[in-house]
């Protein structure tokens, strides 16, 4: 009965592990970051960083594709870290990724209800207090209460539902965002564009474009939700095949924010959208007088900000049931509810500090994230020096590649850490702190 029940939960196919990789990665971040990477990089800085991100996170891509395939089991990052560096290295890895995981879900409870507010602007309630230089208004927290109700109960209900849910949010978002895109391409200019590399910040765009490149660690991951239920592909799935749908989601982000940094740059002169609340919005406004575009990626964007938060909670939930069953947290996490809950109640507690803490969260992410495929390489280095063949698939171009990736994600690393500091000198950053404290209450749990 054991092995009939297992074989029912598999049922994901290709198609879902590219929609929950995808769908992973491209939330609501392009809509809301977009006046920043050109205000920090001009359009031609931007690309060029998003571009190289893209291709260093498809080959890390294959990397962890490898991981897959050596450990073929549901826990991602922190089942590699356990297996392949022990307890401690473990630990830090659940720990740091169950941050980043989270603090992604308040990014999207924040986010979704700025977009809501800014389809309807009557939905403005008052302002309730003052953090981080912004207010936080009583729409904002109803709003993100909801959509983290929503959210949880769609994950409670299993994961059939969660990645049908995903799989249709996200073919769905690709045909519209895609349409977009072409418009921008077709009827835009390119004179627009220019000057490509004359940041309007006044900083050289290589400055800028440098954030951008270690911020792809953080736009451009999310793809492990296809790992977290590796286990659950259909028996006639492989690993191979489940893997590459991954990191061809990988691919297909990158593309689309390239697309999105070139087609909203041709539609305006892309100096005058800056100073609009949502750059992206504003750009493809253009494309009709009475603004009905607009506010079909504001919708868009809403439905792809669910899709995101509903992978980020699939995934945290099951990193704290892969942390409990490793004996790293309480054993009423080994609950699939449980797990769900305590996810959704640490979101909801970031999301209290409103849109003046959206940067800093996304600085905070980086760095975790970084850090972590760091690790992760270094175990698939550990594994090919145990077992140098490796079974149904193997990283192209083999140990340069993955040596490669590593120098890349040191780089990212780099950049995500001293970046906040390097902005804003003589102080310590937010991003610090808030780390430094997640790090003192998982030392608090773990001696527990």
């Amino acid at each position: 009965m054991a092995s009939e029940a297992n074989v029912s939960r598999r049922i994901i196919r290709p198609a879902g592990y590219f929609a929950l990789s995808f769908g992973s990665m491209v939330g609501s971040g392009w809509i809301i970051l977009l006046g920043e990477w050109l205000r920090r990089a001009a359009p031609g800085g931007a690309l060029l960083a998003m571009l190289a991100g893209g291709a260093l996170m498809a080959l890390v891509g294959c990397c962890y594709a490898e991981l897959a395939a050596r450990l073929p089991r549901a826990g991602g990052d922190f089942l590699y870290a356990l297996e392949g560096l022990g307890r401690t290295a473990g630990f830090v890895v659940g720990s740091f990724i169950t941050l980043f995981l989270i603090s992604l879900c308040a990014f999207e409870a924040t986010a979704l209800a700025w977009l809501v507010t800014e389809l309807a602007p009557g939905a403005q309630g008052k302002t309730l207090y003052h953090i981080l230089g912004e207010s936080v208004t009583s729409d904002a927290l109803v709003l993100g209460l909801i959509g983290a109700t929503t959210v949880c109960v769609l994950n409670l209900r299993g994961v059939r539902s969660s990645v049908t849910f995903q799989r249709v949010v996200t073919f769905t978002f690709l045909a519209v965002i895609g349409a977009l895109i072409v418009c921008g391409f077709v009827f835009g200019s390119a004179k627009n564009l220019e000057p490509m590399f004359q940041p309007a910040d006044g900083h050289p765009w290589t400055s800028g474009a440098f954030w951008i490149f270690a911020q792809c660690a953080m736009l451009l991951n999310g793809f492990q939700a296809a790992l977290y239920v590796i286990e659950e592909r259909a028996t006639d799935v492989s690993v191979r095949t489940a893997t590459l749908s991954m990191v061809g989601g990988i691919v297909a982000a990158a593309l689309f924010y390239s697309g999105i940094i070139l087609a909203a740059g041709r539609m305006l002169p892309w100096q005058q959208i800056l100073a609009a609340h949502l750059p992206a919005v504003a750009a493809f406004n253009a494309l009709t007088p009475n603004g009905l575009v607009g506010s079909v990626v504001l919708v868009v964007s809403i439905a792809s900000t669910a899709k995101t938060w509903n992978a980020l909670v699939l995934m945290a939930s099951r990193i704290l049931l892969a942390q409990a069953g490793a004996g790293m947290l309480p054993p009423s996490c080994t609950k699939a509810s449980t797990a769900i809950l305590t996810v959704t109640l640490l979101s909801i507690f970031g999301m209290l500090l409103g849109k003046g803490a959206l940067i800093p969260i996304i600085n905070m992410a980086t760095i975790c994230i970084t850090l972590i495929v760091v690790l992760a390489l270094v175990v698939l280095l550990e594994l090919r020096r145990a077992l140098p063949q490796s079974p149904g698939f193997a990283v192209p171009g083999g140990l340069p590649t993955i040596l490669v990736c590593l120098a890349g994600a040191l780089l990212m690393a780099g950049f995500a850490f001293f970046g906040p500091l390097l902005r804003a000198p003589g102080r310590v950053p937010l991003e610090w702190m808030l780390m430094a404290a997640w790090a003192a209450l998982s030392v608090f749990f773990a001696r527990r």
